[in-house]
């Protein structure tokens, strides 16, 4: 983790009340997830499955594809740096403004990689292309027609679609389906995100089996804990039951976006998702952050993601009475 993260909460401990500075769902885990490990921990003291195939089983299920299409990793993050990894020696484009794990992990495993405008993904297709779908922190969506075009125009190029917030949007659709048609498809998605369960790390990569063959090849045994493997099991038996109601998450969104607009020095950034970009029209994005810890409230500093121009900070929408502090906290900065 070379160019950082947001939610900082843990350098911050007892000064936070309010944390829009992470894109994870509000609301907290699902208690049913807390009662499910609790009957899980007395296999602490037992290995867990090194290649998690119970739960390879489960995923193939709710997707409809086989098992060997899946591996689960240690959050999403592994995922990324397993991919890069197999791609040593060779390049990538990163389609930016977007998540910073990316370059790091093409850094650290020796990739040459550019990072470039949606627009010109045509003109610049590398041995791998990543593509954050939706996309973080921008909240701009990728239509799965537009994806299957550049699969189906550049064979030789493996795409890595990052679906970790495709939960978030409404505006476009997994293109899971497709792995059984292009062998140059990678997925990445996320459990935690969605089910607000970051500190367990539960991932996963979707792909031909061939590819996944090759990713577990290089990946460390035990990489995914007992606990996590327990969760994920639970989550996919209870999906659908579990999950938030996006349609009410994004009118939350809306309201909140409506409401910010009483602040006079900022811009609010159009979104397809529940977190979103302000543009500061004055002051710098770092002095806005330190001001608004002091009042308890984390905000992400958005001016470290490359390609991404001018002073900006990422919010997620929170509670009602998160909302109302921070725009009160807003109004009495500068």
């Amino acid at each position: 983790m070379l160019n950082g993260h947001g939610d900082d909460l843990h350098l911050i401990k007892g000064q936070i009340k309010y944390n829009f500075s992470s894109n994870v769902f509000y609301k907290g885990c699902p208690l049913a997830i807390l009662d499910a490990l609790k009957k899980q921990l007395h296999n602490i003291q037992n290995y867990p499955s090194p290649a998690a195939e119970e739960l390879s089983i489960c995923a193939s299920k709710r997707y409809d594809l086989p098992a060997d299409n899946f591996l689960f990793t240690n959050g999403a993050i592994e995922a990324f740096y397993l991919i890069a990894q197999l791609f040593r020696g060779k390049s990538a484009t990163i389609v930016g403004p977007t998540f910073s794990e990316y370059e790091d992990a093409c850094r650290i495993h020796e990739v040459a990689y550019q990072v470039v405008d949606r627009n010109v993904i045509q003109e610049h297709c590398t041995d791998l292309v990543f593509i954050c779908n939706p996309n973080n922190p921008t909240g701009s969506v990728f239509s799965s027609t537009e994806i299957e075009h550049l699969l189906k125009e550049n064979p030789r190029t493996t795409f890595v679609i990052d679906e970790a917030y495709i939960e978030f949007t409404s505006a476009t659709v997994s293109v899971t389906p497709l792995v059984k048609k292009y062998d140059n498809l990678i997925i990445v998605r996320s459990l935690t995100k969605t089910f607000t369960i970051p500190g367990l790390r539960l991932g996963y990569i979707i792909s031909n089996a061939l590819k996944v063959d090759s990713l577990k090849a290089i990946r460390i045994p035990w990489s995914v804990n007992g606990l996590a493997l327990s969760a994920g099991k639970f989550l996919f038996e209870n999906y659908d039951d579990l999950i938030f109601d996006i349609d009410q998450l994004l009118e939350e969104r809306k309201v909140f976006q409506e409401q910010l607009k009483e602040v006079d020095f900022i811009e609010i950034q159009s979104t397809h998702t529940s977190y979103f970009l302000v543009k500061l029209l004055k002051g710098k994005a770092s002095e806005l952050k330190s001001y608004l810890i002091e009042t308890g409230i984390l905000i992400r500093d958005a001016t470290n993601f490359t390609n991404l121009e001018g002073e900006q900070i990422r919010l997620s929408v929170q509670s009602p009475m998160a909302n109302e502090q921070i725009i009160k906290a807003l109004k009495s900065w500068i």
